[in-house]
């Protein structure tokens, strides 16, 4: 295992991103919501939660006492329009008010009269005094209104997925992977891309219901990561492979402020390398996958070109170099075929990249030890 305080040196470097990678490093499997914006929540004079927030009675947060936290943002799990009314059932983060440490997903149903103010969005608003004063009807939570929160400057949507996954992941071997801890160190890893870095991301993966999909679907087939969940475990098991290569670079190098590679746009590459294999699959069980038409005659490589030009023409502003140097990464081959067009890899990011995907699927062929659990970067529990 590397060890990143031998590395360290004297690093006099001021990018925040490159100092928040190693504290990825020395521990995030703390399970603390660094990045995460909250908010107290404090009962009413009798102790209770009210309104929106009773739930936050339920003996899985008892132990909290009145020293509860929530995220300022909710996730809509499902919505529904009915009657002049329109429903939404919410996933809310909670955390420890004291030390900000993730105790599970506060599930809310709300209801608000008129039109749907959120459709096409995925992320609410938590607004504390008027959900505590919400009217129950005993299914839903009544509100004066909504509002969409994907504008906010904070908005990562790792810090939601758990709303979305059962509490443990199983992966090779007698241990399972704490989701909620796998989804804290993607999220800080999502913090180390740079504001249009992230931009991006947001703008390809949240499109349709890529998200959603990359969250539950398989790797491959048949070959490594092959049962759900797959392609989410190795997209961070390739993230951490990254961040280990960026902290054995050479303390001079930090010195100096030149680190080997881009760290954000490799982390955007990793992130991205596989996602659309959600267009490639056809799920038919739990753990059965089939290829489809667009894998046969496109495949998704291809396809995530196509998304990232497209998110690129929609925001405008996405530097065309940075692009294709992006679409680089994701798609160099190892020998360069002019006829059908491929490159051979060129960059450093695309050479980083190719050696930890290549190093997550080599390892879960062979059985071995997930790097997320070998390197401490997400919590195990016994399967």
């Amino acid at each position: 295992m590397i060890n990143p305080k031998s590395e360290l040196g004297t690093d006099s470097r001021s990018s925040q991103g490159n100092k928040h990678a190693v504290s990825l490093v020395h521990g995030l499997h703390t399970n603390q919501g660094h990045g995460q914006r909250m908010v107290r929540i404090n009962p009413d004079a009798n102790q209770l939660f009210t309104g929106a927030f009773s739930g936050l009675n339920m003996p899985q947060f008892a132990k909290l006492g009145t020293g509860i936290s929530v995220a300022k943002c909710g996730y809509v799990v499902q919505r529904q329009q009915h009657g002049g009314a329109f429903y939404v059932r919410l996933a809310v983060p909670v955390y420890s008010a004291a030390d900000h440490v993730y105790h599970g997903m506060l599930f809310v149903n709300l209801a608000c009269s008129g039109p749907d103010s959120l459709e096409h969005h995925s992320i609410v608003k938590v607004l504390p005094s008027l959900w505590a004063h919400a009217v129950d009807d005993g299914k839903n939570c009544w509100v004066s209104g909504l509002s969409p929160a994907e504008d906010e400057p904070e908005y990562n949507p790792f810090y939601f997925a758990a709303a979305k996954l059962p509490s443990k992941l199983n992966q090779a071997g007698s241990t399972a992977i704490s989701a909620s801890s796998l989804f804290e160190f993607l999220s800080e890893a999502f913090r180390l891309l740079t504001l249009e870095d992230r931009n991006l991301y947001l703008g390809i993966m949240l499109q349709s219901n890529r998200f959603s999909k990359f969250l539950r679907y398989a790797a491959s087939t048949r070959s490594h990561h092959n049962g759900d969940h797959g392609l989410l475990l190795h997209t961070a098991e390739t993230v951490a492979n990254i961040l280990l290569d960026f902290l054995a670079a050479s303390s001079w190098q930090r010195s100096i402020g030149k680190p080997a590679f881009d760290l954000s746009l490799t982390l955007l590459a990793a992130l991205l390398h596989d996602a659309a294999k959600v267009d490639d699959y056809y799920r038919l069980a739990p753990d059965v996958y089939s290829t489809n038409l667009n894998c046969k005659l496109l495949g998704h490589e291809q396809t995530m070109l196509k998304w990232i030009g497209a998110a690129c023409a929609v925001s405008g502003g996405y530097p065309v170099e940075r692009e294709l140097q992006l679409e680089h990464a994701i798609c160099a081959v190892k020998r360069q075929h002019d006829q059908s067009g491929a490159r051979k890899r060129k960059t450093a990011e695309s050479f980083v990249l190719h050696d930890a995907d290549c190093a997550s699927a080599r390892a879960f062929d062979k059985g071995e030890k997930s790097v997320l659990l070998a390197h401490h970067f997400v919590r195990g529990e016994s399967v």
